[in-house]
């Protein structure tokens, strides 16, 4: 499993990043994220749930308290560097890797990736919640995925996720703001985690008392 998630964070950080390091426009960019992340979905799904992303993990760890979860984290911080490495490699004169960077202040750019990471966090569980088939999930998954980076892409590269950060970040050699871009998703997905918990406590007690 946990190399399933290396593996799947690879193949995220590899098109999505770099997406960007051939120079696709935006709205193509937005795309490739969206579609990689319901190929890896559909690829790694059954295997280890193809969380590829830190703050997903978290998320599922505050709603189930399962800690062979948070072993899925090194794997996918190794295989967003591993991407990284694999795109220095590919393109070594390149002028990007595809790293995040923040068009405003570090502050803005926190709260968008809070605010985009809490929205493709609740919609997991959601999802997950309703017990739909995987390849349903994972064109979901994707389109919130497609939908935020064409919103946010530009003030922050929407990020959403540490692993996918981490690996251009290093090869690029550029760390302006990088600690947002490894807290704000995780900050995202627990608050996301906790309304979504509170409002199916909610929930349950209205079924039950009915």
């Amino acid at each position: 499993m946990n190399l399933s998630e290396m593996a799947g964070t690879f193949g995220l950080v590899f098109v999505g990043a770099g997406s960007i390091t051939i120079g696709l426009p935006h709205v193509w960019i937005s795309i490739a994220f969206g579609l990689i992340v319901t190929l890896m979905i559909l690829c790694f799904g059954k295997i280890s749930g193809a969380h590829i992303n830190p703050a997903v993990s978290l998320g599922f760890y505050i709603l189930t308290k399962q800690k062979s979860i948070l072993h899925y984290i090194p794997f996918q911080l190794l295989g967003g560097l591993f991407a990284g490495v694999a795109l220095w490699f590919l393109f070594p004169e390149n002028a990007t890797y595809g790293e995040t960077k923040a068009s405003g202040t570090i502050l803005e750019a926190g709260l968008i990736e809070v605010f985009i990471t809490a929205i493709l966090m609740y919609s997991i569980h959601w999802l997950v919640g309703k017990e739909l088939k995987l390849p349903v999930i994972a064109i979901l998954v994707g389109l919130v995925v497609g939908l935020a980076a064409y919103f946010a892409g530009p003030y922050t590269g929407a990020s959403m996720n540490p692993a996918r950060s981490l690996g251009p970040a290093i090869v690029a050699d550029f760390w302006d703001g990088f600690w947002m871009y490894m807290l704000a998703p995780l900050v995202g997905s627990a608050i996301a985690t906790f309304i979504y918990k509170y409002f199916s406590r909610k929930r349950n007690r209205l079924i039950y008392s009915s």
